[in-house]
């Protein structure tokens, strides 16, 4: 006995040496690598990565922009739930522990002892560490380090902060990160619409977000679920009655989306927002954008820009229409049975609302099948399609054709080959309130109002008029609208301008602008110097070729619509020069400098004043029949109507429109500025002044100006004069 216990006695000193020798090392050993950790401030600093949100004027949410899709949510907005899911799925202890769980280590060492490989034990406190901070390498060097790490930042940071980070900041499969991210990829609910076993769903994801992804390995995903439902039971979290419920669920997903952010813009908003987007990306960089980009509130009007779509939609398809006629159903199959899920019934690109439907019956009208029931399609409203007016001519049963509104009910449609842009602008800020830049962007992403540059035809001239008014004409001036011939140099035959049948002889500057004369705007401007006129449109904004001589009067430079609108809102805003802007200076910011004065105000004055007579009596007057509103206008077309186009402004906006054909063929025989773009313009300013996306102010007689009335046939002063025209109480300096 006495052998045996000195036996012990020594094995005990010797495990206690070899304990305190191991204790010591151990000690040694973190003193040694702790002056060498890595900084923890990637997690005392951390900010949700959550790229670019682009916001509308009022906060619509037009599109976000990340490589990671997260949708931050503080800590006291986290429902309790899916913290205790978290909670019990991947740390029970967590809030005792001081960022390191001595059980939870004890558990994977005998788990490493048993199977030869390094283990978890990791806390919450050390995932965010490893996350953050270090590497995901298994090794003993790299648990120790982020155990002294996770120590810290439990002391630093507090329980909450820290649990805020993880749930916020973990990968959770489907490019979500994050549970608010998860809840709305994988359920299409905000957290706090989760129930319990979708909580739990998200909460079994961090171990392994592909292995367990409730859209591609269900069984996996419901398994976890379970686990996790269990682990809250276990730990009194919920009750087994509620328990026995969530296990009892289906997992009901939402469809997958194939954008990696889902949801993204309306249609509406996709021209807009990719524009806003594409400047952010050439001003600050893809990496800031589609990182730590951050908040950014566009101009953009939402109901605004909302008519506009739909408006300029509306009117592409009527001109195309005119210009090409029908182009025969999208298929032809078998009538029944319909599998509208398969491929064969997917609407085609640039459908955006409207549906695909089946042909049941032809006769002088098509009854059609959609997803949503069956309706009648009239054949008086195939006229366009057949002269016949019947649609047995050029529809059969089972043909696949596509059903759209286009501001009369449901009728028969297709995809447009013709195109066009609109920009709407605040022209004493040059805001970007609305812009589309084509019939869809899914066809195309090209965007016509900002990169297209077409021939703008006559809603040039208010320029050449511009630099008139400025050097001393008026409304009244005598002007002659004859043919006339000019000089191009030496072995070249004299330009000779169209104007039509004749001229009209002697008439006003008012009569001339208001009726858009061709001879008449290019003697106008051979008076007043093509140098003069170049530097009235350079003053505007607008960039000219050297070479275009009178031609120039008559619009043959190229612009784009948001330019001209641009060259419009110096004209609109009494002489002021603005740039289009898209975006609002972030919170804080300086104060953005008044606009140059670049115009005489009356010489502007003139020239809006002149502009109106074009709603009312000149080449818009058809279209804008009945507008009871302030406005002036300019239509313009080119040759063969390849372009044609109508501006129009008031105090607080600038609208352009452009119709035409990417290939620059020419539309059809009727179209023009005034009879094709005006009627669309209508549309849009009537459904603005009906929801009060705009306001009609009437233009105001700015200092040194003064009215009289006039005959406006003659330009003549006559108190009982049908027009009242703006006149200088001085005439105008002489430019030099």
């Amino acid at each position: 006995m006495a052998l045996a216990r000195t036996f012990l006695s020594g094995l005990a000193v010797t495990v206690s040496l070899v304990s305190f020798a191991v204790a010591g090392a151990g000690v040694a050993y973190v003193a040694r690598i702790s002056p060498d950790l890595p900084s923890h401030v990637a997690v005392t600093e951390w900010k949700a990565r959550e790229g670019t949100t682009i916001l509308a004027e009022d906060g619509t949410v037009l599109g976000v922009h990340a490589r990671e899709f997260r949708k931050f949510v503080p800590f006291d907005k986290i429902p309790k739930r899916m913290v205790d899911a978290f909670v019990a799925a991947e740390d029970g202890n967590y809030w005792n522990h001081h960022g390191v769980d001595p059980r939870g280590i004890v558990r994977a060492a005998l788990a490493n002892f048993r199977g030869g490989r390094v283990e978890g034990g990791s806390t919450i406190t050390q995932q965010v560490v490893k996350n953050l901070v270090l590497t995901s390498q298994r090794s003993i060097d790299r648990k120790i380090r982020e155990a002294l790490i996770a120590l810290k930042i439990d002391k630093e940071l507090g329980k909450q902060r820290i649990l805020e980070i993880y749930a916020n900041e973990i990968f959770l499969g489907s490019n979500a990160y994050g549970a608010a991210a998860a809840a709305e990829v994988y359920f299409g609910k905000t957290l706090d619409q989760l129930s319990l076993a979708e909580a739990a769903t998200i909460a079994g994801l961090p171990q392994a977000p592909s292995a367990a992804n409730p859209f591609s390995r269900p069984a996996k995903a419901v398994e976890r679920r379970n686990y996790v439902i269990g682990r809250m039971l276990a730990l009194g979290m919920v009750t087994k009655a509620e328990a026995d419920e969530a296990i009892r669920q289906p997992l009901a997903t939402v469809p997958r989306v194939a954008s990696s952010v889902p949801g993204g813009p309306e249609p509406a908003f996709w021209y807009p927002e990719e524009s806003v987007r594409r400047i952010l990306v050439d001003s600050f960089g893809t990496d800031r954008i589609y990182g730590e980009g951050g908040v950014v509130r566009t101009t953009i009007r939402p109901s605004l820009q909302r008519i506009v779509h739909q408006e300029l939609r509306a009117g592409i398809v009527r001109e195309d229409r005119s210009a090409s006629k029908w182009r025969g159903p999208l298929a032809h199959g078998d009538l029944m049975p319909i599998d509208w899920a398969s491929e064969d019934m997917a609407p085609p690109p640039g459908s955006e609302d409207w549906k695909v439907a089946v042909v049941v019956e032809a006769g002088k009208d098509a009854t059609v099948a959609t997803a949503d029931g069956r309706l009648v399609l009239r054949g008086d409203d195939m006229a366009w399609a057949t002269s016949s007016r019947k649609a047995s001519k050029i529809l059969s049963p089972g043909d696949r054709v596509l059903v759209g509104d286009i501001g009369r009910g449901p009728e028969l449609v297709q995809v447009p080959e013709t195109q066009g842009a609109v920009v709407i602008m605040e022209p004493s800020s040059g805001h970007v309130l609305a812009l589309d830049g084509g019939f869809s962007h899914e066809i195309s992403e090209f965007n016509r109002a900002t990169q297209a540059k077409r021939q703008t035809g006559s809603i040039f001239k208010p320029f050449v008029y511009l630099a008139a008014t400025e050097f001393g004409y008026d409304a009244t001036s005598p002007l002659l609208d004859s043919p006339i011939a000019l000089s191009q140099g030496a072995g070249l035959a004299d330009w000779r301008p169209q104007g039509g049948e004749k001229g009209l002889g002697l008439i006003t500057l008012r009569r001339a602008l208001e009726n858009s004369r061709n001879m008449a705007t290019v003697r106008l401007m051979y008076d007043v110097g093509e140098d003069r006129v170049r530097d009235v449109a350079g003053r505007a904004g607008l960039t000219l070729p050297t070479n275009l001589g009178f031609a120039m009067a008559l619009g043959v430079a190229e612009q784009s619509p948001v330019a001209m609108a641009a060259a419009f809102s110096s004209i609109a805003n009494g002489g002021r020069r603005v740039s289009p802007a898209f975006y609002l200076p972030a919170p804080g910011a300086p104060a953005v400098a008044q606009p140059p004065q670049v115009f005489d105000p009356v010489a502007v004055a003139q020239i809006s004043s002149m502009l109106e007579g074009v709603v009312h009596y000149g080449t818009a007057r058809r279209a804008f029949d009945g507008f009871d509103h302030p406005l002036a206008a300019k239509t313009g077309t080119t040759n063969d109507a390849r372009d044609a186009w109508f501006a129009a402004y008031g105090p607080e906006f600038v609208a352009v429109a452009w119709i035409g054909r990417d290939d620059h063929g020419p539309l059809s025989k009727e179209s023009s500025g005034g009879g094709t773009v005006a009627p669309i313009m209508r549309r849009i300013l009537d459904a603005a002044a009906a929801d009060g996306s705009l306001k009609f102010e009437p233009f105001t007689l700015p200092d040194g100006a003064e009215t009289v009335r006039a005959n406006r046939e003659t330009g003549l002063p006559d108190d009982e004069g049908d027009v009242v025209e703006i006149v200088r109480e001085e005439a105008p300096p002489k430019p030099e």
